[in-house]
């Protein structure tokens, strides 16, 4: 009796000794897991510090800590770089200098409703309502504006880089002994306001003449607010041209100096 007893006890025992294990793993194999989730967010929250760490070395010491991933930058490639660098600082402040003087003779004039003039991937825009040079369906300069264009060109000189000139139209329909499309209009608008540039004394080296009729929009030609803002001179410095004369000058500056 008392050895069928112990023999009921020992099976117990074993019963108990098989469930465990089955716990432990689970919370070995958790366990596992949680600390694969630490080191994970270990390593990304290093490599953040890192790129934040040689950032900050750089831009208070000047100089650029090299990693594995990195190629080692030599003198010659540094030098690029600083002019590269010089040429764009350049570039962009005589961009917005002219903006801003071309903006200032805009408000002397009192024309902020008939010119306005930005900077887009093609250089200095400065864009005219056809109606400040030109009557309705006429390419020619009315005398009204002679004057305007004097004190315009006597600003436009300041800057001495090559401009297009472009014509546009809008959608309404033109066929006269003059102009049979929109295509002779706004070709002729531009090329008549190179020629009074011209004959004004300007370069004729600086000056090219274009028009794109109607098929240039700015706004909508379903209304007449949308048709006056397309009916338009826009005068262009092309900003790979004011590049490249700046690019000129500063390298004649720098074989100067040495």
């Amino acid at each position: 009796m008392v050895r069928l007893f112990q023999a009921e006890k020992e099976a117990e025992n074993d019963d108990d000794g098989g469930s465990w294990i089955f716990t432990f793993a689970d919370m070995v194999t958790l366990l596992f897991a949680f600390f694969v989730i630490l080191y994970t967010m270990s390593k990304v929250d290093q490599d953040k510090y890192k790129n934040i760490s040689d950032s900050l070395h750089q831009t208070f010491t000047g100089q650029i800590l090299v990693t594995q991933s990195v190629q080692i930058v030599d003198a010659a490639q540094l030098g690029d770089i600083a002019k590269t660098t010089s040429l764009n600082y350049r570039l962009n402040k005589e961009l917005n200098t002219m903006v801003e003087k071309i903006n200032s003779f805009i408000y002397q004039e009192n024309l902020q409703t008939k010119i306005t003039t930005f900077i887009d991937d093609r250089g200095v825009v400065i864009k005219i309502a056809d109606d400040v040079f030109f009557d309705a369906g006429s390419a020619e300069i009315s005398d009204r504006s002679q004057k305007l264009l004097l004190r315009l060109m006597d600003l436009l000189q300041k800057f001495p880089y090559p401009m297009r000139i472009e014509g546009h139209t809008d959608t309404t329909p033109i066929h006269n002994e003059h102009y049979p499309s929109n295509w002779e209009l706004s070709t002729s608008r531009a090329c008549n306001v190179v020629k009074f540039f011209i004959s004004s004394g300007l370069d004729p080296k600086l000056f090219s003449a274009e028009g794109f009729s109607e098929y240039r929009p700015i706004a909508s030609n379903s209304s007449e607010s949308g048709k006056s803002k397309n009916r338009r001179v826009e005068l262009i410095f092309k900003k790979d041209q004011i590049r490249e004369i700046i690019k000129n000058k500063q390298e004649n500056t720098t074989e100067g100096a040495n």
